[in-house]
């Protein structure tokens, strides 16, 4: 199960491409976020005060910063904070501060239109994913939107899941099983929190005093056909996004993938 403890390791990661290492399956990380991550946030972004949480060491922000007014990137390693500093120092909109992997302290109440997380919160469990879902019902503007990405690997639990251990091919429970899923070398479960749905995230969403206004859950990683992750859409309940939840399941996202991963070649080398 992924702890904040365990989270905090990723300070010490090499993060010799600044991340871009985790695109691969797209190409690269400008093709992930023009074919994949922007179509799905383009009604709710631009936005003038824009908050990320766990940007790592910036893959995404390098994105956001451009068409935010105020941008905020939260992350639990004070490495990847100093790093974001370094490498967007010349960006006078944009703050990065560190907190304790579950709170925006640093984030002015009703501040938020646009928040955003994309490949960092599938490492975290439940009670993780529920505490930043309290943190942002005081931190949305009131038309202020949430989009996160993670784990639904829960779905998968009881028997299914030693299955999935036994397809994969995986080791049981130990050291080495440990560093293979950490190093993301082990496919079943990519270091997805089990504790996770996307129903249990709806059901926290409420819990937290915000509306649940779509999921779309998908596969990840390659040759997995296992829809272990969600992306949830999240609002204010008298917000103009507020609606009843719309829930999707996308066994073909892997394939949406490889697609813009084909087509970039074509234009890369422009």
């Amino acid at each position: 199960m992924p702890t904040i403890a365990e989270n905090m390791s990723w300070g010490t990661y090499s993060w010799s491409k600044a991340g871009d290492e985790w695109s691969q399956d797209w190409g690269d990380a400008t093709t992930q976020w023009h074919a994949t991550i922007l179509p799905r946030i383009r009604r709710f972004f631009p936005a003038k005060n824009v908050l990320e949480i766990a940007p790592g060491f910036g893959r995404w922000s390098a994105f956001l910063l451009q068409d935010a007014d105020h941008y905020i990137g939260v992350d639990l390693n004070p490495e990847c904070t100093e790093a974001c500093k370094k490498r967007f120092a010349n960006a006078p909109h944009a703050t990065f501060v560190s907190n304790d992997g579950k709170s925006l302290d640093s984030v002015e109440d009703g501040s938020i239109d646009f928040a955003f997380s994309f490949d960092s919160l599938v490492h975290v469990e439940i009670d993780i994913l529920s505490a930043y879902m309290k943190e942002l019902s005081q931190k949305l503007a009131p038309n202020g939107i949430a989009f996160l990405h993670h784990s639904n690997l829960g779905e998968y639990d009881g028997l299914s899941l030693k299955l999935c251990k036994q397809l994969y091919s995986v080791p049981q429970p130990g050291p080495a099983a440990k560093i293979l899923r950490r190093l993301q070398l082990s496919d079943w479960d990519r270091w997805r929190a089990p504790s996770v749905t996307a129903e249990r995230a709806a059901a926290a969403a409420t819990a937290n005093g915000l509306k649940c206004v779509s999921q779309e859950i998908v596969n990840w990683g390659h040759r997995n056909m296992r829809l272990i992750d969600c992306f949830t859409t999240l609002t204010l309940p008298k917000s103009k996004w507020a609606r009843e939840n719309i829930v999707v399941r996308n066994p073909q996202f892997i394939k949406e993938a490889r697609s813009a991963k084909a087509i970039s070649r074509l234009y890369q080398s422009l």
